[in-house]
This record gives structure tokens, sequence and C-alpha cells, in this order.
């Protein structure tokens, strides 16, 4: 018996450590809202998003680090997370499975880039090189035949492999590949350590392009009166902050990154966190080019997929 209290006892300093109770509200009687998170800079503004809100008196952001999108997927799926930022193929493909997952906003715009080494001057220049991309689901592999349709180059005449992100700059600098179409800020490290050169971003070839985008369950949403507008208000105040290069900005990325302050500028010169309303167009030029590569053979439709709505600027703060 002495040991079964011990058991618990050991359990509730736990949650008390943590400033968590197990039904999911924090001592200080706050419904904690987990999201998902990989370090990028496409996730910046989820990264800001506690240190906006840490003030709330009813909701409190928890934010659960990942380093692979499958095991975002997998946390959705097990009911550990709440919501979380990921790349909109990911989202697609989880929600085959997962009919409660919806999209709340984009959680950034543009942000990806075409890094080839320094011995590549054009496109024409990778006919027999190895191109990377992180993986085939993703808009790095859609971006990619964008490209080559565009100028004329056969996708067969490249080689293509699947690469982290992580690894990408440190493969080209052991001459293994000769490019790679990334997620910020590997393009900007690689740059900017002199490993190679960004020849295009996503901006030069879709501007404003669609990537990643903020989802939730939807049964929470329901569940909390109100959930959803502090969620869209308090990230668009987040979104604004995320290109300014303050304190707190820094602050973030450097909980989950050790990137230095010029690749961390760069970086988010190439992200746009403005105009996140994920719209019908947006959706319907970013699932036309998924489908014609057969990137995905099907994709979920508009109203089930998405909120419709307008970001307010109920809590918008200029940073």
């Amino acid at each position: 018996m002495e040991r079964v209290y011990n058991w618990v006892l050991c359990l509730g300093l736990v949650f008390i450590l943590v400033g968590c109770t197990p039904d999911g509200v924090d001592n200080y009687g706050r419904t904690v809202i987990r999201i998902a998170y990989l370090p990028i800079t496409h996730s910046a503004a989820v990264m800001i998003l506690p240190e906006v809100t840490r003030d709330d008196e009813r909701f409190v952001i928890e934010l659960v680090r990942f380093t692979a999108w499958p095991e975002v997927v997998e946390a959705l799926r097990a009911g550990r997370v709440d919501g979380a930022s990921m790349l909109l193929e990911v989202a697609f493909r989880a929600s085959e499975t997962n009919d409660d997952l919806i999209s709340i906003s984009l959680s950034h715009r543009d942000g990806n880039v075409i890094v080839v080494d320094n011995s590549i001057e054009c496109y024409h220049d990778l006919i027999g090189k190895t191109v990377a991309i992180p993986h085939t689901l993703s808009p790095h592999s859609t971006l990619l035949r964008m490209v080559l349709e565009r100028e004329g180059i056969d996708i067969n005449d490249i080689n293509i492999v699947e690469i982290s992100p992580a690894e990408m700059p440190f493969t080209m600098a052991a001459r293994a590949i000769s490019a790679f179409v990334v997620a910020e800020p590997w393009g900007s490290l690689a740059e900017v350590r002199g490993i190679g050169r960004i020849l295009e971003t996503s901006n030069d070839i879709i501007p404003c392009s669609v990537c990643c985008v903020l989802v939730f369950n939807n049964n929470l949403l329901m569940e909390h009166e109100g959930l959803l507008d502090w969620l869209l208000c308090n990230f668009e105040t987040a979104a604004a902050y995320a290109h300014v290069v303050d304190d707190m900005v820094l602050d973030a990325f450097r909980q989950s990154t050790r990137f230095e302050r010029e690749i961390i500028e760069q970086s988010l010169e190439i992200t746009n966190f403005e105009n996140l309303v994920f719209t019908r167009e947006d959706f319907d030029e970013i699932t036309s080019a998924i489908l014609r590569f057969e990137i995905m053979s099907r994709v979920p439709n508009f109203d089930d997929f998405i909120i419709n709505h307008e970001v307010r600027g109920c809590c918008h703060v200029e940073p």
C-alpha cells in the first residue's frame, strides 16, 4: 500500500512540475492546447504563439516539437496533440484517416528554395545530376516538377533522391548531390556558409505560394466556445511578429534551433507570414498541380477540409 501511495504522490508531483493536470487543464485552470511543429522557419508564427498568449486567462499553448512529419501525423491520430503546423500534402494524407482534421489557416506563404552547388549556372546544368527532395509527398516535389516543365527538362534526365532536410546542405558539401529543394532555413544555411546558392525561391515560381497549414481537431474547436476565434486572432498577431527579428523572435527560434542570427534573418525574408487565409483560389491552384504531377491521386474537398473564415484583427498588435 505504501508503494502505491508513493507512486501516486510521484505522479502528482510530475504534473505539478510540468504545470499541467491530467485532464488537460493547467494549474491556473486554463485549457491546454497542444500544437505539434517542426523546428523550421515555416513554424515561426507557431513558435511565437506561446509568448503572444502567455497572459491569457482561459487558454494556454503548449508546443510539442517533432523532427519528422510521420511523427506529427501519428501524434494527431493518437490524440497526443490537438493541432499542428504541417505540410499541406501531409495534412491531406492525414485527413484520409481522420475526418475530424480541418485547416483553420495557412502557417505561412512561400519559404521554399531551390539550392544548387556553386558549379551549377542554370537548370540545364542539372541534367544527369542528382537532386534531393525531402519526400515525394511534398510541395518541394511539386516545385521541382514545375521548374523542370518550365525549362523543358524531362524529369527522367535527373536523378531524384529523398534526403532529410537537415542533411541536405552537408550532403551537398560532400558533393553527393548537385541541388536540393527544401524548406527554410536549410537553403539560407547552405548559402550563408558558402555550400551552395539559392537559384530560385518558391515565390519566384508561384508568387505567395501555399506550403504549410495550421490544422486542428474540429471536435476540440466545437467543444470550447470561442477557441477558434481566439486561435485565429492570436495567430495573426504571432504572424505579424514573425517578420521582425527582435529578441522575442530570436528567443522563440533558439528554444528549438541553434541557427545563427544571419541565417534566421535571411530565412524570415524568404518566408511570408502575410495574408494567411486559405482561399478557394489558393486551394484550386495547389491541388491542380498536385493532381497534374501525380503527387497524390486524390485530395479532400475544399469545404470539408478548410474552415471558411476571415481572419479577424481583434487582438492584432503591430510589432
